[in-house]
């Protein structure tokens, strides 16, 4: 019985010795900014940040909120009440003006964001679907180096 515990402690000893040679502290992961440090950018150091990501003005345009939404145009940025259902028929019972002005299909909803998307695209060089920044504590930080931060 104690040579069980005896292997057994062993291979504990063992595999806390391996997971701590690999183990990054997190600071470490942040490139070295301490946990409780406050996060704070310069201009000099976004705009190389930018630079390195390939960010673009329309980007930062775009995570703000200054760019239309990729939508506007099409029949999902209005008034108009849109009803989407699997055949593109509306349910039985529901009338045309009272429930609903517009019914499609599933695919047609697809179809007409799909095509949205891609004129967004080639308008303002900018993926509604996968922008490329995200915000941290003020500062709108290339998505990678964003991750780093938020996993802390």
């Amino acid at each position: 019985m104690n040579k069980i515990w005896i292997a057994v402690i062993a291979v504990f000893v063992c595999i806390v010795g391996l997971l701590g040679t690999y183990y990054e502290s997190p600071e470490e992961l942040a490139g070295g900014i301490p946990l409780d440090a406050d996060v704070t950018y310069a201009d000099a150091e976004l705009q190389e940040l930018y630079d390195k990501y390939n960010i673009t003005e329309n980007d930062i345009k775009f995570a703000r909120g200054e760019l239309p939404h990729y939508l506007e145009g099409t029949v999902f940025q209005g008034s108009l009440r849109v009803l989407v259902t699997e055949t593109g028929e509306p349910p039985e019972g529901s009338r045309e003006g009272a429930d609903y002005d517009v019914v499609m299909s599933e695919q047609e909803m697809s179809k007409i964001m799909e095509e949205a998307r891609a004129a967004y695209i080639g308008k303002y060089g900018v993926d509604p679907a996968n922008p490329k920044l995200d915000e941290v504590n003020g500062y709108l930080i290339p998505k990678p180096e964003a991750g780093k931060l938020v996993f802390l």
